[in-house]
């Protein structure tokens, strides 16, 4: 986030201090190039295994969003984005990307009120048409330097709002003149999304993207030159979202459905979802649901599994079928789900045996699997001693792509961040924790 002048990118060469001062540019300088003033804004089991410890499925009522703001940062290491159009009319995958971003924010009904902004040394008010224009046209007067932590102070002590969501696009490059500063990377991103007091709801959704680059490319380490002409391999850039839980999971889920972008995801909660245990699909053994009713079918999802008999020569075997399609992809990656998705139980032997996706033929199925996108496949070889809690959860856990992008020296051009994980840490320090996805609760039971 540097121009040619090799000035600071994204934190302040004096640290944490500069903030404190009214240095770049205090809370209320929000201003339209031109000097008019302008707005942004006008399961542990438990003793009761049936309570899940995440958000329950009538948090998916959430109020309309009222606003989103959508900052895009314009100082000169954003240039190799955003070139000037040339004489073949060729662009970048961010100036296509980017646009049709930008015109998806500008024309949904699902948000009431839009602003977008220029992102300089601070946030210039901008109309949809001319933030658009800058992103296919290129960069006009590139920023001397954009000071991220000044800009996340502002928007978390005057526009952090209830139904309110910021959308920041950069490279978030940490660029300090000395080395000195490198280790409070996450301490200063704390304190900035912490400025206004701790924020109960606070969330923070991180989007990456890969893009053409053509341009003179500012390595964060000043000392490795700047190189010109570049680039031969495509430079990561990403969108941060940030506002209540709520609102940021809203926003994800309307407007950034793109399954190719990476993700990491910050104090969101999410409904829980769909889920029954399946008991015509891939099971074995001798069990049957247990659920009161279930004999007559009457149970919209079968949550109890009765064991008649288990051993390790016949054990039992059931699918759990989960609808996990209001998740963001992260989250339904076969890898991650695989990786993360665990059972916790007591006094039984029950194990996770597998997680496997739909497939056209269950999709196409007339059974109630065709409901589902996944499939947990649970294994027991002992008969329950009586009534028993399951718990399928989901852990959260940072996404593999974050120390694949984060780098400690960028000064070749790669698909890689300078200090990514630490800018991530400081994200994560900021939110309340959240250790799981979903839990969803189950019964074993031996038969009766």
């Amino acid at each position: 986030m540097r121009n040619s002048t090799l000035i600071s990118r994204l934190l302040p060469a004096l640290g944490l201090s500069l903030l404190l001062l009214p240095g770049c540019y205090s809370r209320s300088d929000i201003k339209e190039e031109g000097g008019k003033a302008g707005t942004m804004t006008d399961a542990v089991i438990s003793d009761n295994p049936e309570t899940p410890t995440v958000a329950p499925e009538a948090a998916a009522t959430a109020q309309p969003l009222q606003r989103v703001n959508v900052l895009l940062e314009v100082s000169g290491s954003m240039e190799g984005f955003m070139p000037k159009t040339a004489a073949d009319g060729q662009n970048t995958q961010f100036q296509q990307r980017v646009a049709q971003f930008l015109s998806e924010v500008n024309r949904t009904p699902m948000v009431r009120q839009k602003s977008f902004f220029l992102l300089k040394e601070k946030p210039y008010t901008e109309s949809y048409g001319t933030l658009s224009g800058t992103v296919r046209g290129g960069i006009r007067q590139p920023a001397k330097s954009t000071e991220v932590p000044a800009v996340l102070d502002t928007l978390m002590t005057r526009y952090y709002q209830p139904g309110t969501v910021n959308v920041l696009i950069s490279d978030f490059i940490y660029s300090p003149k000395n080395a000195g500063a490198i280790p409070y990377i996450k301490t200063d991103i704390t304190d900035a999304l912490q400025r206004n007091g701790a924020q109960s709801d606070l969330a923070v959704s991180v989007y990456g993207f890969t893009s053409d680059f053509r341009g003179t490319y500012y390595p964060a380490l000043v000392a490795a030159g700047k190189k010109t002409n570049c680039c031969d391999t495509e430079i990561p850039y990403y969108y941060w979202v940030i506002g209540p839980s709520d609102a940021v999971r809203q926003f994800d889920a309307a407007l950034l459905t793109d399954e190719t972008a990476r993700q990491a995801h910050f104090g969101v909660t999410y409904p829980r979802p769909a889920y029954s245990v399946l008991d015509k699909f891939e099971n074995k053994g001798s069990w049957y649901y247990g659920d009161d009713g279930a004999s007559k079918r009457n149970a919209d999802a079968y949550r109890v599994v009765a064991v008649s008999e288990a051993s390790a020569q016949q054990p039992v075997e059931f699918v759990v079928g989960l609808n996990l399609q209001n998740l963001p992809a992260q989250y339904r990656e076969l890898a991650y789900l695989q990786q993360n998705l665990q059972v916790q139980t007591v006094d039984t032997d029950a194990k996770l045996a597998g997680v496997t996706a739909a497939t056209a033929q269950t999709k196409g199925s007339s059974g109630p699997q065709s409901r589902f996108t996944h499939f947990a496949k649970i294994r027991l070889t002992k008969v329950p001693p009586a009534s028993r809690p399951l718990v399928l959860k989901l852990q959260n856990q940072r996404p593999a792509w974050v120390s694949q992008w984060t780098t400690k020296n960028d000064a070749t051009p790669a698909a890689k961040t300078f200090a990514l994980s630490s800018l991530l840490d400081g994200i994560q320090a900021s939110v309340q924790a959240q250790p799981t996805i979903f839990e969803l609760p189950l019964t074993l039971q031996p038969a009766k």
